[in-house]
């Protein structure tokens, strides 16, 4: 005797089904784009004078963001915790950005506006130019014979 008519999965059970009801509602009132962190809106230069990275940081507060400078690589972080009567969320996003060996480490700056879109800059460095090297020639004098 098998227990298979027994234990058979169901296609439609009511469970499953409410389930699915709830997910196509919460997506039909929460927009994907709240859940997009700010890569929305970056933006990477990379040419002969600078290299720039631009983010909408507008949801986070400066106290919420972290920029840090290892070497070449580049991290930025921001953490968000709200407390309301109805509960507790938390938004983040970390970008790790390895920066080109041709820029100005030591002179790396950022700058978040009034709208929240921060910028991180840093020139490249200055190329060493090719020079002619001028030869010298010294003349060995003669000792005279002891």
């Amino acid at each position: 005797m098998s227990l298979y008519p027994f234990f058979r999965p169901r296609p439609f059970s009511v469970i499953g089904e409410m389930m699915r009801d709830m997910a196509r509602m919460e997506r039909q009132f929460i927009p994907m784009s709240a859940f997009e962190g700010p890569t929305t809106c970056s933006e990477i230069v990379n040419n002969d004078q600078k290299f720039a990275i631009n983010l909408n940081v507008s949801q986070f507060k400066p106290e919420d963001l972290k920029i840090n400078l290892d070497g070449r690589t580049l991290s930025i972080q921001g953490e968000q915790e709200v407390k309301d009567e109805h509960g507790h969320s938390k938004k983040s996003f970390s970008r790790i950005i390895l920066l080109p060996e041709d820029v100005d480490i030591g002179a790396v700056a950022s700058n978040l506006s009034e709208d929240g879109k921060l910028s991180i800059e840093a020139p490249k460095k200055i190329a060493v130019q090719g020079r002619s090297i001028p030869i010298t020639q010294s003349s060995i004098e003669q000792k005279p014979a002891e």
